[in-house]
């Protein structure tokens, strides 16, 4: 079989202590440290010179002749043997006869061991000469542990899984592409991630049931160049054969760390070459059409038919950096996870866009095609999924998104980019933020938009001063009963939604013509309110 388990290959790894007792120690008489039976068998050596000393892992044989003459060194052996396992055996047994056999499984264990890490070694070597990437090693991984493996980059954004064994925080991290944050930041996982990184190397961890993480597994960091790239999480490893998932998933976190490495530097060469196209388009410096169409081409670019130019703006970034004062490195590495996070969603739509950072934004063109349909809905829904993952991935932080009308590319691209950055630097100054906008739907807020603000000040206290200096001075309510009046355009429908008596809003309309000195059904009188209205709205007054 081409992906045949090594668990099926599997021969006698080294011996325990326990297992000893039942074949060669067999006769001897268990005196002391029964708690560690269970302890591996490393190796097997003869302490009848006193320069042999006691090493970790060692089942040690002596009659004790070299040490009787010397109390010290008797006490030393004495407390170095206090907490593991002694035992004592008839004088007639020969030392050959007992570390003989258990020499011979401990070599041909090694045997096994050295032969099994040359297989896998093989495996995966043999996957990155073949150009398989992250997805491959995964699979490959969970068939031959026949476990299941998650792998994540250093930022813990799901990059492959494998396996259909799973507890509930595996099942979350699938559905929700990446380690929950409310887990990450677990002081527990904190301590846990530091020991990995500083073993370099696998660890055990074990079940953290207050996170969903019900069963223990095994984690390795993927490191390069002393930068972790990632991590590996293996879920029902072989209970009875651990050494070989230890040896598997250190084979995989190496030629992980080179698949990883070089699809960031395609990605990085591809994204520079995509990213000079768009940042053409955007300045309209992209020569003529048949360039733009040669290099849309040589992209994968479909130029033809209708596009949108996508703007997704951090929310007071400026205001979020003061508040925490972060290093530069920092704010530069949040840009690229930024960028990152929200080229993942937009690609899940759309495959094929142009997506590159500006500073504390990131751009995007949206091939629709030559069949447009309903892009209003799926440009309001793919808004909506980039504030949802910006929002996981950074609890409190927020972004705008706003969408172009559909255009033609190349020509139309600088001038929609243009109109969705103004009406996206309007909103903001009016700190609407969160918002999802497409620049056809604004109508008249996109309009007043691109007013200076002292214009619009001016305008609405022009227009509406006198009913808000009387609301405050009286504490009355003339400016909502006003708006209610005219957004109803019918004063039944106005009592109702202010949930007064049509007597009260009567009253109230006589009042607002008494203060105002304005004929409430005179049309230019009506639109003129209403802008005012929209004015107060869109700044907050």
């Amino acid at each position: 079989m081409a992906a045949k388990k090594l668990e099926t290959e599997i021969d006698q790894p080294r011996p325990t202590v326990r297992e000893a007792m039942r074949s060669v120690l067999a006769s001897a008489k268990l005196v002391a440290g029964a708690d560690g039976l269970d302890r591996q068998v490393e190796w097997v050596r003869l302490m009848e010179t006193p320069e042999v000393q006691p090493r970790a892992g060692d089942l040690m044989f002596t009659s004790g002749f070299p040490i009787k003459d010397d109390p010290d060194a008797q006490i030393r052996l004495v407390g170095r043997i206090a907490e593991v396992p002694l035992f004592t055996i008839s004088s007639d047994v020969q030392f050959v006869d007992l570390m003989a056999p258990l020499l011979e499984r401990i070599i041909n264990a090694e045997h096994w061991r050295l032969k099994r890490s040359i297989e896998i070694h093989r495996r995966f070597t043999e996957l990155v000469l073949d150009g398989k990437g992250v997805n491959e090693i995964c699979r490959t991984l969970a068939d031959l542990l026949e476990s299941a493996v998650v792998v994540e980059d250093a930022s813990f954004h799901l990059l492959a899984h494998a396996g259909g064994s799973a507890d509930p925080h595996r099942k979350e991290t699938i559905l929700r592409q990446g380690t929950p944050h409310r887990v990450l930041f677990d002081p527990q996982i904190q301590r846990t991630l530091r020991e990995v990184e500083a073993k370099r190397g696998p660890v055990k961890v074990p079940a953290f049931p207050h996170l969903g993480m019900s069963r223990e597994r095994l984690i390795a960091p993927i490191f390069a160049a002393n930068q972790v790239l990632g991590y590996i999480s293996i879920l029902d490893h072989p209970p009875h054969n651990e050494e070989l998932a230890f040896m598997a998933i250190e084979q995989a976190a190496l030629v992980l760390a080179l698949s990883i490495a070089k699809e960031r530097e395609l990605s990085e060469v591809e994204g520079r070459v995509r990213g000079e196209f768009l940042e053409d388009l955007l300045h309209g410096t992209y020569g003529d059409e048949a360039a733009a169409q040669r290099r849309a081409r040589h992209v994968g670019y479909p130029l033809h038919g209708s596009h949108i130019v996508v703007l997704v703006d951090i929310d007071d970034f400026r205001g979020f950096n003061r508040a925490r004062q972060i290093s530069e490195d920092a704010i530069q590495a949040l840009k690229r996870d930024f960028l990152r996070r929200v080229t993942a969603v937009v690609r899940a739509s759309y495959q094929r866009a142009l997506v590159q950072g500006r500073s504390d934004q990131v751009v995007g063109l949206l091939p629709l095609g030559t069949e447009v349909g309903d892009h209003q809905a799926k440009s309001h829904a793919l808004g909506l999924q980039i504030q949802q993952a910006i929002s996981e991935w950074k609890p409190g932080f927020t972004v705008s998104v706003g969408f172009s009308a559909p255009i033609e590319a190349p020509s139309a691209v600088e001038g929609a980019l243009r109109e969705v950055t103004s009406v996206m630097e309007s909103l903001a100054r009016f700190k609407r933020w969160g918002q999802v906008v497409a620049v056809p739907e604004l109508g008249l807020t996109g309009l007043l938009a691109a007013v200076s603000d002292e214009r619009l000040v001016d305008y609405s206290r022009r227009h509406l001063g006198p009913l808000v200096e009387h609301d405050a001075a009286r504490k009355s309510a003339l400016v909502a009963t006003l708006r209610a009046y005219l957004e109803t355009g019918e004063q039944q429908h106005a009592a109702q939604r202010l949930r007064v008596h049509p007597n009260t809003l009567r009253y109230r309309l006589d009042r607002i013509r008494e203060i105002t000195g304005l004929n409430l059904e005179d049309p230019e009188t009506r639109l003129n309110l209403s802008v005012a209205l929209r004015v107060q709205s869109l700044l907050g007054m």
